[in-house]
């Protein structure tokens, strides 16, 4: 409790610190003296001291003296051979630099002390091999690699060119390389086949490209036939042409129509025919045309109607009872309707004396009263049945006396007697009740007899006789009744011969007649005469003649005239005579004639281009032809020069002969616009006329072609014409291979070709074809350009037409650069090397290879240069994989020699353990730099355990976690640590375990902090094997999660011994434990549990002796704090169960112990809750929002006390009351829950660290608790000095009495004790520093821990009114005392009035 609560309020400050809790006292560590040397030494063989020659020297002893001389490959400073003394160095001597060098031609040498390595450019190679140094057995000699001895130089499809050095590949024709380059090298080109089917121009139109491997092919589609009759061929001279598939019979099945398109055709159906597969239109005799059955369909046909299929068609009939509404008895589509058939608008449907009734489709017959049918049936159909009359005059008394009864068709009637007539008046009747009374008919108007006749009435009848001039075919007296029809008709005298005269007419009156002449006759002497009408000009038309005849005459229209109404002859003006256009006849004229019609007359004229057979101009008749005239065959030519005539039926065509046009056009005929004449044609005015790369010459009605230099016809021809054929490029470079020269690539270029150098080689002069012995390409020295190709920290090495790059040692080539590519550059080894381990360190010089080593050296310098020696070959390794298993036995027996190690000084231990410890970080990295298969790996030894993990696909989530083993140690890594490493490679972890080591590095190696209480006894001992941890990133500290180390402890935990987790930094004096950077999560008897942020080699040393300062500490809190929870329990019994106490300031006493009592409550069951991610986030926020909550409501109490004090010196200055309660609540809970709330919406992964529940203080993130808590203990502080001061100054001017009766030690500790309470004590962490943090560590624990109980004892055990209310309710009293005690009531904070009675 004590170190949580000084890190709640200084945690983020940076003043408490770890180290200072933990880190026990150490003495002071004794100095290794450095040994002095005497004069005496150099007695006797010199050479037994090896100072005595520099380094690089070997040293010959004399009889009286010795003198250096400098190994081979060394050169003295002083030029001499042998030399003695201390001022003389052996420099080594730069062998490469020599002219020649050492190395021959073609090759790389390197510098080394003492010596030279000699490598092969690219493209040579030497017997000896590469990397030959001198000395060695072979001679070095660099010879050129016929790379094209290989069959794997080139790729595929391409030819190989050795060259000295190098070599090229050219890809075979019809193949190019993938990066368009000519010439190129190594199988990372590929030749891909040219696909000549991209050009557009590689085939004709209506024709497929298909490319082949190295070549292609041309074929026409499908409806299509080359010129040829090829069905593959080359290049575009060649045509396709349409193929008509209609006239081929069979192409389209019976019953389809083919049409023919460009490059297809297609075969349609005929109406009434579909074909077998549906399609519209389709191809190939396979299909077939079958017939549509339309009558399948129901729409095909209207309603009432029967549809009857045909082949090809169809036909609709109405059914019986119904007709087309057009009145056709078949018909087709639905267009046309049935409708019903009225049989009855037919008469003859139904028999006479019967009614027809129509139906929709029938009809039916019904004979009408008084008629039956013949069957008897009522109703029925058809003319074979007949309705018969029944007669009602079969019956004697159907009619009266003097009728008749006259049967009717379907009736019957009574109709009286000729002479009688009905009583009631009607002529008609039926039935006896009617009677027949007898008629005068001579009395009636107009009389019965007629006209001009007499009457005689009888009995029921009368009698007629005619007036003369008169008769009657009955005679006269005839009597009504008798045969015959009585009329009295006038008699014609007209009948009887001669009556008139000859040409004359008898005209009948009535009783007499007269005579008169016909017309064209006058009369004359009682005779008729004719009479002449021709004689009139005006009896006939225009345009005819007259002829007269007896009593008539008749008009006739002249030749070549017709009547208007078309007769022969007529009569009368009204008649016209019109012209005949014989014209209008077709045969009027012969062929090849024009007919001219003329005013009764007409002519014929032959057509231009004929002329009559007789000669005449005009003629008429058939007998007269018109023959065609020939004009091609006149003289001078009709069409003119340089044309061709072509003789037609009544005209001629002129054509241009070829090479020859007319503006008019070729096939002119006469009569079109425009005058034929025959001009050159410049046919090489058309490009087309000549294909590309040709010159067109002109000449009159020709031309020719002729291809340009450089290009030759594919017939070979010189001269030719037209677009077949085609001007071919002259390959001069595969004519002559050695036209550009050595090292140089000739280009053909259409009609030409350019030369220009291979890569890595220049030419001074530019190449032109004019000039072509100016070009000659030499190689260029790459490496020679300023900046390097090859970028820092790299070897540039010159070959021939190239340059290769490698890396100085430490560094290795970038995998996504090559120098090839021009991108070339050397990383940094991701591991540490010599120079980086142990940077110009003197142990480490004294071991340098070759030079003498003094003898107490030797054992040191053996295991250093034995782990430098591993180091070195994983640095200079660049090619094969790192073997973690044979680095890690290499160096596990240098940890074994342990023997040794206990004779070296502590710097140079701490040296060679740095060296170590970095070496086996170097290899483990070098190993995940180039694993042999990406996969985990378990290194056992006996004193070294590795295991690495490469983190492929596993690390998906950001909690997930690995965990590493080794000799019983643990490291569990998150995976957002292993993404926070910011590995660019492959991403691995590892974990090593020393065995032995921590016997070597043991606690004397501890970094001694000057800690204050260092002088309390302890003791140090180192309890665990010594650790690492690794990771591949260039990250290694600063996680956001601490990586977890479990390391298992020598020897069991013991209760009063302190764990102390500690991490090796090498530039720390050389090498030395510190406790900074990891600190202590957990300790039990056989693990402990340390986080670091970052990766170090770690170990745990334990604190043992007297029972330590941060035990006292842990024991003083934890006491302090149950004996606040049982006085915060009982205050607030005290303030809930005692009503008389109730007032304001008890509620704000009341508030702030709840508050108190629940913050450290929680604290206490859960601030190490750190199992579950979530609840310990809670945690840490209720934490957060409770102790907030405190200090608020201590600020509350501050104010109030003020107030109440304030009022004792000033009245009514402001009263305590009133201010309401609820306004005190929302302040005291609100405030804290709104800085929460905005704290936790910024930044929610602030609650909950990984070693306990609290805020996080490494990110700020504590300031959200420390600021308002700073603010507050700020207030409180200036608050309580006021109201002391104001107190101080009320008391003094009170009367002595009392001033005398009060208790000023009482008074004097309550007001000290009001720091407690309001949090003022919490200022005590700001001096824990210096000398004085000991007792100010004690100090803070014990008054914050006890706050609680400072609570219970102001406000309760030294109140009186409470000490008066637990008297009461021990005693049963209900009284209470009415005394008060001013510094009782002002310093426990209750009203300034006593309360009486």
């Amino acid at each position: 409790m004590w170190s949580f609560s000084f890190l709640l309020f200084w945690g983020c400050c940076g003043i408490y610190t770890w180290g200072m809790l933990t880190l026990p006292t150490l003495g002071s560590m004794t100095r290794h003296e450095q040994p002095r040397w005497s004069s005496s030494s150099l007695d006797g063989n010199g050479c037994t001291d090896t100072t005595m020659c520099p380094a690089y020297a070997t040293c010959t002893n004399t009889s009286r003296s010795y003198y250096c001389s400098c190994k081979r490959g060394f050169l003295s400073s002083n030029g001499l051979k042998t030399f003695k003394g201390p001022g003389v160095e052996c420099k080594d001597i730069d062998e490469c630099s020599q002219s020649p060098t050492p190395c021959g031609p073609n090759s790389i040498c390197r510098n080394l002390p003492g010596r030279y390595r000699c490598s092969c450019m690219t493209g040579f190679s030497s017997p000896t091999g590469n990397n030959w140094i001198s000395g060695k057995q072979g001679h070095f000699t660099c010879r050129d690699v016929d790379e094209c001895a290989n069959p794997r130089s080139c790729p595929e499809h391409s030819t190989c060119h050795n060259s000295p050095g190098s070599y090229s590949c050219v890809c075979n024709p019809g193949f190019q390389s993938r990066s368009g380059r000519k010439s190129f090298q190594g199988l990372k080109e590929m030749c891909e086949d040219v696909d000549e089917c991209a050009s557009p121009r590689s085939c004709p139109e209506h024709s497929t490209c298909h490319n082949s491997l190295g070549s292609y092919s041309c074929a026409c589609n499908p409806g299509y036939n080359s010129r040829s009759g090829k069905k593959t061929f080359q290049g575009p001279g060649e045509t396709c042409q349409d193929v008509d598939e209609c006239a081929n019979p069979r192409s389209c099945p019976d019953h389809s129509t083919c049409h023919n398109s460009l490059g297809n055709y297609s075969c349609v159906c005929n109406p009434g025919f579909q074909s077998r597969s549906g399609r519209k239109s389709f191809q190939g005799p396979g299909e077939m045309c079958q017939d549509v059955d339309e009558c399948a369909n129901p729409r095909s046909c209207p309603e009432h109607s029967t549809c009857h299929n045909s082949v090809g068609s169809y036909s609709c009939a109405c059914n019986s009872g119904y007709i087309s509404r057009s009145g056709k008895k078949t018909f087709q589509g639905p267009g046309e309707t049935c409708q019903d058939v009225d049989e009855c608008a037919n008469p003859r449907s139904c028999p006479d004396h019967s009614t027809c009734h129509n139906s929709l489709g029938n009809y039916s017959c019904v004979c009408n009263p008084g008629f039956q049918s013949g069957s008897g049936r009522k109703s029925f159909q058809g003319p074979g049945e007949m309705c018969q009359d029944v007669d009602e005059c079969a019956n004697p008394r159907s009619c009266p006396e003097h009728s008749t009864c006259h049967n009717s068709v379907g009736s019957y009637s009574c109709a009286c007697n000729s002479g009688y007539i009905s009583r009631s008046g009607k002529k008609t009747f039926q039935g006896p009740g009617e009677t027949c009374q007898d008629i005068d008919e001579c009395s009636q108007k107009p009389p019965p007899c007629g006209p001009n006749s007499r009457c005689r009435n009888l009995p029921g009848r009368y009698e007629c006789s005619c007036l003369t001039g008169f008769s009657s075919p009955t005679g006269n007296n005839w009597i009504s009744g008798k045969p015959g029809h009585f009329t009295c008709t006038d008699i014609n005298e007209c009948l009887s011969h001669g009556v008139c005269p000859e040409h004359s007419e008898c005209t009948n009156s009535l009783g007499s007649y007269r005579c008169s002449c016909k017309v064209g006759f006058t009369s004359g002497n009682s005779t008729c005469e004719d009479v002449d009408e021709c004689a009139n000009p005006r009896s006939c038309p225009e345009h005819s003649t007259c002829h007269n005849s007896l009593g008539s005459y008749s008009c006739v229209c002249n030749p070549g005239f017709q009547s208007r109404s078309g007769r022969k002859s007529f009569q009368g003006p009204g008649e016209m005579c019109q012209d005949v256009d014989e014209c209008a006849n077709p045969r009027s004229c012969p062929e090849h004639s024009t007919c001219h019609n003329s005013l009764g007359s007409y002519s014929c004229v032959c057509n231009p281009g004929f002329q009559s057979r007789s000669g005449k101009k005009s003629f008429q008749g058939p007998g007269e032809m018109c023959q065609d005239i020939d004009e091609c065959s006149q003289t001078p030519p009709t069409c003119g020069p340089n044309s061709s005539c072509r003789n037609l039926p009544g005209r001629y065509e002129c054509s241009c002969l070829t090479g020859f046009s007319s503006p008019t056009g070729n096939n002119w005929i006469p009569g079109k616009s425009g005058h034929f004449t025959c001009t050159d044609v410049d046919e090489c005015a058309n490009p087309r006329s000549c294909p590309e790369h040709s010159t067109c010459h002109n000449s009159l009605g020709s031309y020719s072609c002729v291809c340009n230099p450089g290009f030759q016809s594919r017939s070979g021809k010189k001269n030719f014409q037209g677009p077949g054929e085609t001007c071919e490029d002259v390959d001069e470079c595969s004519r002559n291979s050695t036209l550009c020269g050595p090292s140089s690539v000739c280009t053909n270029i259409p009609g030409k070709y350019s030369c220009s150098c291979l890569p890595g080689f220049f030419s001074p002069g530019v190449w032109s074809p004019e000039k072509p012995e100016a070009f000659k390409c030499a190689d260029i020295d790459e490496c020679l350009q300023d900046p390097s190709r090859c970028g820092p920290d790299s070897v540039c090495t010159n070959t021939l037409g190239s340059y290769s790059c490698g890396c100085v040692v430490g560094f290795h080539p970038n995998p996504e650069g090559s120098w090839k590519h021009g991108n070339f550059s050397c990383q940094r080894i991701p591991f540490k090397c010599k120079d980086d381990v142990i940077p110009s360190n003197m142990q480490v010089q004294l071991c340098h290879a070759g030079a003498a080593v003094e003898p107490k050296y030797v054992s040191f310098c053996a295991l250093m240069n034995a782990t430098l020696s591993v180091l070195d070959n994983v640095c200079e390794n660049k090619t094969t994989v790192v073997s973690l298993k044979s680095t890690a036995k290499r160096l596990d027996s240098v940890i074994e020699k342990t023997s040794k190690w206990s004779n070296f000084t502590k710097e140079e231990t701490s040296t060679l353990a740095t060296v170590l410890l970095e070496s086996v970080e170097s290899t483990t990295l070098a190993a995940f730099l180039k694993p042999s298969a990406n996969v985990s790996q378990t290194i056992q030894t006996k004193h070294l355990d590795i295991e690495s993990k490469v983190i492929d696909k596993e690390c998906t989530k950001e909690n997930e976690t690995f965990k590493l083993k080794a000799k019983g140690d643990e490291m569990k890594i998150w995976c957002s640590t292993i993404k926070e490493s910011e590995s660019t490679g492959i991403n691995g972890v590892a974990f090593v375990s020393f065995s032995g080591m921590e016997s070597i590095l043991d606690e004397r190696f501890l970094k001694d902090l000057q800690i204050p209480w260092a002088s309390s006894k302890k003791k140090l001992k180192m309890n665990s094997r010594v650790v690492g941890g690794i990771i591949t990133g260039g990250k290694k500290d600063g996680f956001s999660k601490p990586v977890i180390y479990t390391l298992e402890n020598i020897k069991p935990k013991q209760d009063f011994e302190s764990a102390i987790c500690v991490s090796w930094k090498p530039d720390v004096e050389g090498g030395r434990w510190t406790p900074s950077g990891c600190v202590l999560l957990e300790a039990s008897k056989t693990h402990t549990v340390c986080g670091c942020n970052q990766m170090v080699n770690l170990a745990v040393i334990m604190a043992s002796g007297e029972v330590t300062m941060e035990f006292t500490l842990y024991l003083i809190s934890h006491v302090g704090t149950i004996i606040s929870l049982v006085c915060l329990a009982m205050a607030i019994i005290t303030f809930l169960l005692c009503r008389t106490l109730r007032n304001q300031n008890t509620y704000i006493h009341l508030h702030l112990c709840i508050c108190l009592f629940l913050a450290k409550m929680l604290f206490l069951t859960g601030v190490d809750k750190t199992d579950n991610q979530m609840g310990c986030a809670l945690i840490a926020g209720f934490l957060h929002y409770l102790f907030l909550a405190c200090f608020f409501w201590m600020l509350v109490e501050a104010v109030m006390l003020f107030l109440m004090v304030r009022n004792l010196k000033v009245v009514n200055y402001f009263s305590s009351r009133n201010i309401k309660m609820l306004y005190l609540c929302a302040f005291g809970y609100g405030l804290p829950g709104l800085v929460v709330a905005v704290s936790a919406g910024l930044q929610p992964q602030g609650y909950g660290m990984y070693n306990r529940c609290w805020l996080n203080t490494e990110t700020g993130f504590i300031w959200s608790f420390l600021g308002p808590v700073c603010t507050i203990i700020v207030v409180n502080s200036i608050l309580l000095t006021w109201t002391l001061c104001i107190l101080r100054q009320k008391l003094s001017s009170v009367n002595a009495e009392v001033s005398t009766l009060k208790d000023t030690r009482l008074l004097t500790f309550k007001a000290f004790a009001q720091i407690f309470i309001l949090g003022c004590s919490w200022v005590l962490g700001i001096f824990q520093i210096g000398p004085m943090a000991n007792i100010m560590a004690y100090l803070f624990t014990i008054i914050n821990s006890l706050q609680g109980a400072f609570i219970f004892l102001i406000h309760c055990v030294l109140s009186r009114q409470v000490r008066e209310e637990y008297r009461r309710c021990t005693t049963r009293k209900t009284k209470p005392s009415s005394e008060t005690q001013t510094s009782g009531i002002l310093l426990s904070s209750v009203p300034s009035t006593s309360k009486t009675g």
